[in-house]
């Protein structure tokens, strides 16, 4: 799969970031090297613990005649800026608790600002993301984080749902997975 940036097709990019910053950026990130850019934001700035990205509207993300923005795009950079200030190869979302506070329209530049907290030796994090277009808050949240050594496909499989296995027979081809057999295996692998 190819990564898709929009780095060059959106003038607007280069008031809030230089190509060289950009480049800078580029060559720091190790998280979600393969994320289409067009629909989740670019990382314009990344630090320790810190990133800051600029969703750039379009018409892509429309889901009316009026110019309305799916906030899924919204939510979609808030997780990309909050994996961004971690910036771990192999990551991935656990939990969100976020808030939509006003709608963005076609042409709306989003800014959005990423702080993780807690020691970033911890395998588990949250990420405290705020967003604004112009002086207007359109998004608060707070996203947890869990970072693995490997990819989340090449961990382990948790065992099937046994309560199942029991009532379907052992010839079953069924591969429903016990959630919390899932959770319990999220965390051994974070040495918890």
């Amino acid at each position: 799969m190819a990564k898709k940036d929009n780095f060059e097709d959106y003038v607007q990019l280069e008031e809030y970031a230089s190509q060289e910053n950009l480049s800078k950026v580029r060559s720091e990130l190790t998280t979600c090297l393969e994320l289409n850019t067009s629909v989740a934001g670019t990382i314009i700035e990344i630090d320790k613990n810190f990133a800051k990205s600029i969703l750039i509207t379009t018409n892509d993300m429309v889901v009316d005649e009026h110019g309305l923005i799916f906030d899924a795009f919204i939510f979609a950079a808030a997780n990309y800026v909050a994996q961004a200030a971690i910036n771990k190869e192999f990551s991935v979302v656990i939990g969100t608790k976020c808030f939509f506070y006003a709608p963005l329209k076609i042409g709306d530049i989003l800014e959005l600002e990423a702080h993780a907290l807690f020691d970033e030796t911890s395998k588990k994090r949250d990420v405290k993301v705020v967003g604004y277009t112009k002086d207007i808050k359109i998004f608060e949240g707070t996203i947890q984080v869990v970072t693995t050594e490997e990819h989340i496909f090449n961990l382990k499989r948790p065992p099937l749902n046994s309560t199942k296995d029991t009532q379907q027979g052992e010839n079953s081809n069924t591969s429903n997975v016990n959630p919390d057999a899932m959770a319990a295996t999220i965390l051994a692998s974070m040495g918890k």
